[in-house]
């Protein structure tokens, strides 16, 4: 009865992950395509102020495409970015890790499932967990769920290594890298972009102090400059809004409690030994905190 029941619950915390999953999708992708098009927007109105008279129609071609690309651009910030896609994500996320958190805390046999009922008190805390959010039960419906290896119950050993352990090497350790690996992508277009921007603000200062090339000295230069800051400090803002320095952080941090979490309950204080269940609560409880900073940092204004 017990791997019914958790198959069952299960099952319902992947849906929730999936439907995370599609709607964070959904503002990355916008997020990134504000970018680009941002960017594009910048570049093309600069271009049609900039091009020769004589290329009439392709500066107006430029006006055009400029203000299409940035008129989307808003566009997208509105529906995809918005606080409320935000919100309806991370509430989707809260849900589902709840459920897990729930799951595997039973799976351990810790209190508040160390009597003599646990599954009913399950489906009481599962159902809690739902509750509020059953405004959003509509994305389920558009996710597709295969479910494999739920988990099952656990002893001690078995409980450390499938998910506290595991949740440490697949998770916590993984995902920093890959964020770091991004963040320093992005910090070197930085870089390269603001050189560009310094060298051309150095070009525009040395030929308008130069009284024999300041009839030569392009007009549009200088507004090249400004579509380089620009485009630096979009860059700026898409790295702040996607939080990867305070992901990597965040994450590291908290793999480094879970450890400690292990060593002590492997090497407890002299006279001291830990109550299982106080171990548990530790573990998932370490993990939920990280969940909700990150959620919570999301939904702040960057």
């Amino acid at each position: 009865m017990n791997d019914e029941v958790i198959a069952k619950i299960w099952r319902r915390r992947i849906e929730w992950s999936r439907a995370a999953d599609k709607l964070k999708a959904g503002v990355v992708y916008g997020r990134f395509a504000a970018l680009v098009l941002n960017v594009v927007g910048a570049v093309a109105a600069t271009l049609s102020a900039t091009l020769p008279s004589d290329m009439s129609q392709t500066r107006a071609n430029c006006a055009l495409l400029s203000a299409i690309a940035l008129a989307v651009a808003t566009y997208v910030k509105a529906h995809m970015v918005s606080v409320d896609a935000i919100r309806t994500w991370t509430r989707a996320r809260s849900v589902s890790e709840g459920l897990k958190t729930e799951v595997y805390m039973f799976c351990a046999r810790a209190r508040p499932y160390d009597g003599n009922d646990p599954v009913t008190v399950l489906n009481e805390r599962t159902h809690a967990v739902q509750k509020p959010a059953e405004d959003l039960e509509q994305h389920l419906s558009n996710v597709t769920v295969t479910i494999s290896n739920p988990p099952t119950m656990m002893n001690e050993d078995e409980y450390i290594e499938k998910r506290v352990k595991q949740q440490i090497n697949d998770f916590y350790l993984s995902k920093p890298r890959l964020y770091a690996k991004r963040l320093t992508t992005f910090r070197r277009a930085e870089l390269a972009i603001g050189l560009i921007g310094t060298v051309l603000s150095a070009t525009v200062a040395f030929l308008s102090q130069n009284e024999s090339a300041r009839t030569a000295t392009p007009s549009g230069l200088a507004a090249w400059v400004a579509v380089v800051t620009t485009i630096s400090a979009a860059l700026s803002a898409h790295v702040a809004a996607d939080r990867y320095d305070f992901l990597v952080m965040s994450y590291n941090g908290t793999a480094r409690r879970l450890e400690e979490l292990i060593d002590q309950w492997h090497a407890p204080p002299m006279n001291k030994p830990p109550s299982w269940s106080i171990f548990v609560k530790s573990c998932e409880d370490a993990i939920s905190v990280e969940n909700e900073s990150w959620l919570a940092k999301w939904m702040k204004k960057p």
